[in-house]
């Protein structure tokens, strides 16, 4: 009996070592099957809005409010058509309006503008593959009334091109493809508007974390400073 019973406890023995190193190996696969992951930056006292109907992202102060209203407007920036306005904030704050423009092109000002800004044109050529820009009323701080290849050297944390404009105030036009583009805009009263801008992403892109810290820090830095 007593053979028999020492059997028995070290088959238990064995049995529950063997449960242990079981639990013990399997911890250890899964703690090499699962990658590290970078945590989020600080936010900086931002929010992050997503357009779920054109596809783009954007950083804000968290204290605004974002109010959106649908439109087709021909006449507000010739050669495309603004089909969605996003107020940032009061009137006379931020906005950014989708214009879309199956010829590729937009102009920041309407044809019946007040002088003397003159209107910037750009568009898109194909066959370069290059952003392009003129000035259809011609000479205006100094640019030359020619056609030439867009000024392409700042982009937003996503990798956008950020195309400078000449219209009032703080103004930013950012193509989202070659037939659809934001354009991002201060009514004279918000100092933050550059910053939002650089925040701009196409959804679901990939985003360098330090990169974006950095963008929204600037951009709580200015909204403070206002």
């Amino acid at each position: 009996m007593q053979t028999g019973r020492g059997f028995v406890q070290i088959k238990t023995l064995t049995a529950v070592v063997l449960c242990l190193l079981a639990v013990v190996g399997a911890a250890y696969l899964l703690s090499r099957g699962t990658p590290t992951k970078t945590p989020p930056p600080d936010t900086y006292g931002t929010s992050e809005y997503t357009d779920s109907t054109y596809h783009f992202s954007f950083w804000y102060p968290s204290a605004l409010q974002i109010t959106a209203t649908t439109t087709e407007d021909e006449t507000g920036f010739p050669g495309g058509v603004v089909v969605e306005t996003l107020q940032i904030g009061s009137m006379g704050g931020t906005s950014i309006v989708v214009v879309d423009s199956i010829t590729h092109t937009i102009t920041d000002e309407p044809s019946n503008h007040a002088s003397p800004i003159a209107q910037t044109k750009y568009f898109y050529d194909s066959a370069s593959g290059q952003w392009m820009v003129a000035f259809p009323q011609g000479i205006t701080n100094g640019n030359s009334s020619a056609t030439t290849t867009a000024n392409v050297s700042k982009t937003t944390i996503s990798g956008l091109v950020m195309l400078p404009s000449g219209r009032r105030f703080d103004t930013t036009i950012i193509p989202l493809s070659t037939a659809r583009f934001l354009v991002i805009s201060d009514g004279g009263g918000s100092s933050f508007t550059s910053q939002l801008a650089q925040t701009v992403a196409q959804t679901g892109a990939s985003i360098d974390t330090s990169t974006q810290a950095a963008a929204l820090q600037a951009e709580a830095a200015a909204y403070a400073n206002e």
